[in-house]
């Protein structure tokens, strides 16, 4: 994939995160609760572009930090943006009611970029707009005996519990393309977890008992991406997701939870053959107090360390029908000063099988409270990524910005 082909892709796959929302207002119709939520972010940030530390080309997570999407090259010197973070702006409706003993709902959440880009979704011109999607569109029904079934647009589960406890999702985290960026930089993506996706599915989830819950679901099929730059067809069967979760909270100030979860979908290469898209996470926070750790681990195969199917990287090698394999961590720890919360993730990813690399990442951060709504904030990220036989990336940024959530 050329790097400018790179960028497109993972600014498309990118551009909604998952965040939940307490509705800033809430109102009667009729027999039904209106709810309306969101956020606005933006964030000034300088990204350490030096090429002599670019030993692999720039190729790689850490070095498309410095990638200019408009001439398809790798920046010589330090980078200057003004944009979204991890998390897009945001316009969240929902309306609820109960009918004959169902809770029903549904939900559509639009997603703003505040960078402006062009139709093709790279960095615009002078007079070119900001894109809107609405990348989550589903509707629920149950009740306390059956359960909840969601049905419709949404993220998935196989890495959705790391992204939505990772500091950087209020934040910035790793870059990507700061010379022309997009409306999400990577937070985390790529270097401890793969990215959750937004998928068409079909879900229930078991009425919660002392803590425990379960979800299962079918979901459309992504494609992949072979090693020839193709993509991969169908396969011939939905994909199949689930996640058990345990919460508990002692009422002394300690609660927790852990989580496993894993999909597993087919895909057909051009010469016939139909590996799978697999994978399987562990999760677990624990807060005390004023203090909160959290810790994930991932294996998966037919993906890179970013997205289902490969993104950046092949997930599938076109000759022998061979998988990517990927796996991946991260721990994070915050404390809490008063109205400021202090803190540490440190992630790290490897791809073992057709494009062996490393990538490392660390980023320390402050999220100031001046609001019960607004958050000032300020993060400096490290990454680092080595490709096996070829060299290493390193690059950095430090941002600050400020979110709005309602």
């Amino acid at each position: 994939m050329h790097k400018n082909q790179i960028v497109l892709a993972v600014t498309l796959a990118l551009v909604a995160t998952a965040m939940p929302y307490a509705h800033a207002a809430t109102w009667q119709a009729g027999d039904w609760e209106l709810g309306l939520g969101g956020n606005v972010n933006t964030f000034y940030t300088v990204t350490n572009c030096d090429s002599s530390k670019l030993g692999a080309g720039g190729g790689t997570y850490a070095g498309l930090a410095c990638l200019d999407p408009d001439t398809g090259a790798i920046a010589s010197g330090d980078t200057h943006s003004v944009s979204n973070g991890l998390l897009p702006a945001s316009l969240n409706f929902s309306a609820k009611t109960k009918q004959n003993g169902y809770d029903i709902s549904g939900n559509v959440n639009v997603y703003y970029g505040t960078a402006t880009q062009d139709a093709n979704g790279l960095p615009g011109d002078a007079l070119d707009f900001s894109t809107v999607d609405a990348r989550q569109v589903y509707l629920t029904f149950g009740n306390e005996k059956m359960g909840t079934v969601k049905a419709g647009r949404d993220f998935g589960l196989f890495g959705f519990d790391p992204i939505i406890n990772d500091m950087s999702l209020s934040g910035n985290g790793a870059t990507f393309a700061s010379a022309g960026p997009g409306h999400t930089t990577l937070g985390g993506l790529g270097y401890g977890y793969v990215y959750t996706d937004r998928l068409s599915q079909i879900n229930w989830t078991t009425p919660k008992k002392n803590g425990v819950e379960a979800t299962v679901g079918v979901f459309n099929p992504v494609d992949g991406v072979e090693s020839n730059g193709s993509s991969t067809g169908d396969g011939g069967q939905p994909g199949v997701h689930g996640r058990v979760s345990y919460d508990w909270d002692k009422g002394n100030g300690v609660k927790g939870r852990v989580s496993v979860s894993a999909l597993n979908q087919k895909v057909k290469l051009a010469n016939g053959n139909k590996p799978s898209i697999n994978g399987a996470e562990i999760f677990g926070k624990v807060d005390v107090n004023k203090a909160s750790f959290a810790a994930s681990y991932y294996q998966g195969k037919g993906m890179d360390s970013l997205g289902l199917g490969g993104v950046v990287f092949p997930g599938f090698d076109s000759a022998s029908g061979q998988a990517e394999k990927t796996k991946g961590g991260m721990v994070q720890a915050t404390y809490k000063v008063g109205k400021t919360k202090l803190g540490v993730n440190l992630a790290q990813s490897k791809q073992t099988n057709l494009t062996k690399v490393k990538n490392d990442k660390v980023t320390v951060g402050a999220y100031h409270n001046l609001t019960d709504n607004l958050t000032l904030i300020g993060e400096v990220s490290q990454q680092k990524s080595n490709l096996d036989g070829v060299g290493t990336d390193k690059s950095g940024s430090v941002a600050v910005g400020a979110m709005l959530s309602f």
